[in-house]
């Protein structure tokens, strides 16, 4: 049998060759790709909850700030009242609730009634969307007026409504979601409400 010569060996070993190197390269250009989607995954994970926990906190802020302000009144000082929830209220619901205090606060003004102390017990953000949501509250405060000299422990447990205006989140309603009894008693005025129902005891 004839041996064969080197150069009869030469193209078979070079297509192997060339084979393996295309085969090598295939594995590693794959490899890298997946390597840089296991970066780059948790990274977009990451933004996506840091941005949900960022409008939480927005949400948190704003209802709080609207539970203090809105506890927080005399009942001769109607203007400052308005303007100062004007701030945190939608433009339609401004626009009803200027209507109800100015009308609801002639008898608070009478009765020299105040409300103070406000204090935000707990807030927890329920549904989220891309420009509404909602969060339920809980938040006391403290009433006087002409009927009742001493302080009045009210308590209010709300469903708050919000909407995304101007980039910034706004309270576009609420309504009472639990009752709890005062622990001093009733004061005959209650809390101003841009709504009949809401309120609390």
């Amino acid at each position: 049998m004839a041996t064969p010569r080197p150069e009869q060996l030469s193209p078979e070993k070079t297509t192997n060759h060339a084979a393996a190197v295309l085969i090598l390269s295939i594995i590693t250009i794959v490899g890298v790709l997946v390597g840089v989607a296991g970066l780059l995954a948790p990274q977009v994970f990451s933004y996506e909850r840091s941005d949900s926990t960022s409008q939480r906190k927005d949400i948190v802020a704003r209802t709080t700030d609207f539970a203090v302000a809105y506890n927080t009144y005399k009942g001769a000082e109607v203007a400052d009242y308005q303007k100062r929830l004007k701030g945190l209220l939608s433009e339609s619901y401004d626009s009803e609730f200027v209507k109800v205090t100015d009308v609801y606060f002639k008898t608070l003004s009478q009765k020299k009634q105040i409300s103070d102390g406000a204090k935000v017990l707990q807030v927890a953000v329920g549904n989220v969307g891309k420009s509404t949501a909602t969060a339920l509250l809980a938040v006391d405060a403290s009433v006087t007026n002409t009927d009742v000299k001493a302080a009045v422990a009210r308590h209010f447990r709300w469903k708050v409504s919000l909407v995304k205006q101007k980039g910034e989140w706004r309270i576009d309603g609420f309504e009472p979601v639990a009752t709890a009894t005062a622990t001093t008693g009733q004061p005959s005025a209650t809390t101003p409400t841009p709504t009949p129902t809401a309120g609390g005891n």
